[in-house]
């Protein structure tokens, strides 16, 4: 699969990637259980200036389509946030990228940690709103990310609140 994907344009990726949907995102998810780990310097490379965008897909049936936006701070800390429809109402959805830590089932894989605040809101960026508050609680708080490689530029994800499978997928793939 990741050598099908490697071999498109950024384009026919995009589009073979959102293609996905529903259960099918948790299958691939469950496909590439093996897949090598993703490096939060291969995610953003250090020498990426500015914020990346990654296009998202989740395994919901409405609301399905979003981005995650990321930035590597001088502190080298990378940063991210959600960028969709219902932000109005659901708020950003900060979040913080940490490697992974070798600890339990998903030791090897990369996450997206919604429980610390990010160090600062990088300029440009929408104010931070606390993901334990408001609406914000009922989507982001207490929230892991778990994030598997697919191919150079996607990744897939499955969502943890608590340390409870919450049965959502998503895919990200650099447009």
């Amino acid at each position: 699969m990741a050598e099908h994907l490697d071999g498109l344009s950024s384009a026919a990726r995009l589009e073979q990637v959102l293609a996905i949907t529903g259960g099918g995102v948790g299958k691939l998810y469950a496909a590439v259980a093996d897949a090598p780990t993703v490096t939060p310097e291969e995610f953003l490379p250090p020498s990426t200036k500015g914020t990346r965008i990654f296009e998202g897909r989740n395994s919901l049936a409405a609301f399905s389509r979003f981005q995650k936006r990321f930035l590597r701070l001088e502190s080298g800390i990378i940063v991210g946030y959600n960028h969709q429809s219902m932000s109005f109402v659901t708020g950003p959805g900060y979040f913080v990228v940490k490697a992974a830590n070798g600890e339990g089932e998903h030791g090897k894989e990369l996450f997206f940690d919604y429980t610390v605040p990010p160090p600062e809101t990088p300029a440009g960026w929408p104010d931070f709103k606390p993901n334990d508050r408001g609406l914000s609680k009922l989507v982001y708080s207490d929230m892991l990310d778990y994030c598997r490689r697919v191919a150079r530029g996607v990744v897939v994800g499955k969502a943890y609140r608590k340390g409870v499978d919450q049965n959502a997928y998503f895919t990200l793939t650099l447009p």
